[in-house]
Formats: structure tokens, sequence, C-alpha cells
């Protein structure tokens, strides 16, 4: 039952909607890599519980046909909050992934300590390094960007211009825009992983990153949301 739920969850993720809905605006999907962000909140009490939980899903999934790149990620400061950040060879992989053995344990092994279903993100890339395994003492950030839906476009020029200057910061390991595309193509996601803290700090105070925060304020449909994660070996 657990598993049907998810597949149809990813399901109502994947394909936009029909009838009267109108689109939201023409960002169109692309073929190719398809990266899943799914957000994990346990009671905290059984955050060591629900590492050993994620961390067999992980492996098991990396061993699936068409995984590129699967990892774990614990939020700083909130032990009992993750996030799974995947990257598969493209949507068609990811349906037959959803209806896999590890998915299949991974929602029925969690279900007695979620705080709430484990929340799935299904993204194709703007732009991307790339994919390359994190390493353990690297600073991982996740910011998650919601615009009104008439700014996508103003969103995405700013988002070229960051994305641009960003990967040639000193200090950038990995830099990834992310766009919920069909289902939500005015939120996007943006994953850094830097060598340290004072790289992403002198990232975050450069020129080219206030001048994005400050044009993209005015547009945001929720608070601007930043993260920080540490990678969950």
């Amino acid at each position: 039952m657990k598993l049907r739920f998810f597949a149809a969850a990813f399901l109502a993720l994947a394909i936009p909607l029909s009838g009267n809905a109108q689109p939201q605006n023409t960002v169109a999907e692309i073929a190719g890599p398809t990266y899943l962000m799914t957000y994990v909140e346990v009671v905290p009490s059984a955050a060591a519980q629900a590492v050993n939980i994620l961390r067999d899903y992980r492996n098991a999934a990396r061993r699936e046909p068409g995984a590129v790149q699967v990892d774990l990620y614990r939020e700083k400061g909130q032990s009992h909050r993750f996030v799974l950040g995947e990257i598969w060879q493209n949507r068609t992989i990811v349906q037959d992934h959803v209806k896999s053995a590890a998915t299949a344990a991974l929602m029925q092994r969690l279900k007695p300590i979620e705080l709430g279903p484990p929340d799935i993100r299904i993204h194709q890339a703007h732009s991307a390094t790339s994919p390359k395994a994190p390493s353990p003492n690297d600073v991982i950030i996740i910011s998650h960007v919601d615009v009104f839906g008439g700014n996508v476009e103003k969103l995405i020029a700013l988002l070229n211009t960051l994305g641009e200057a960003s990967r040639k910061d000193s200090g950038v390991v990995r830099y990834e825009i992310l766009d919920e595309v069909p289902a939500h193509v005015n939120h996007f996601r943006v994953l850094e992983e830097w060598a340290s803290s004072a790289a992403w700090e002198a990232h975050d105070r450069a020129p080219h990153t206030q001048a994005y925060r400050e044009a993209v304020m005015p547009m945001l449909g929720t608070p601007y949301d930043q993260r920080l994660y540490d990678v969950v070996n």
C-alpha cells in the first residue's frame, strides 16, 4: 500500500495537470538526467535509526541500473532531517526505480518513525557541473527558490548569471541549478558543494551572489530557504 502511495505521489509530481489547468510557463521538459531530492524528517529520538535505514536504501539504489549518483545528507543542527540526492539517467528509469525493492523497503521502514511521508521532488538540470561524489569534509548547501509564476523568466535570467559566475569562484566543487519540471516550473533548487566554509562564505558575500539575492527577493513566493548539510558516509 505504501509503495502504491509513493508511486502515485511520483506521478502527481511528474505529470502535468490536464483539463482546464493552465501551464505556469513554457519551460519544456528535456530528455536526459533526472535529479531527485527526497526530504526525510523523523522523530529526533530515531535519528540514528533513520541513518541506518537511509544508508541501506542509498547503497541498494546505487546498484540499480541507471543510477548515476545517490548520496545522503544530514541537515546541520537538525540531526533528524535528511535529504537523499539522486541522479538517474532519465525519467523512465526513475519510474522503474519507484517500483524497486529498495524504494519499497525505504517506505516501509521509515513509516514507524517519520514525522510525515518523505517529500520527493523531481527535477531536470537547468545548469549543472558534472556529477561528482561528495567529499566528507566539504560544505553542502541546498537552497529552495520559489517565485510567483509570472517571474520565472526573470528568475532564469538571474540564475544563468549566478551559475556562470559561481562556477568560477574559488573553492567550488559542485554547483547544480535544478528546475522542478513539469510539476512546479517556478520552483528551483540549488545544490552547492564547497571545499570549505570559508569558500562558501566568500561566495555568499561575492558581488554576483549579493546582486542575485537582492534581485530575487521581490519575486519570492516563500522565504528564501538555504540550509547546510553534512555528507553521511
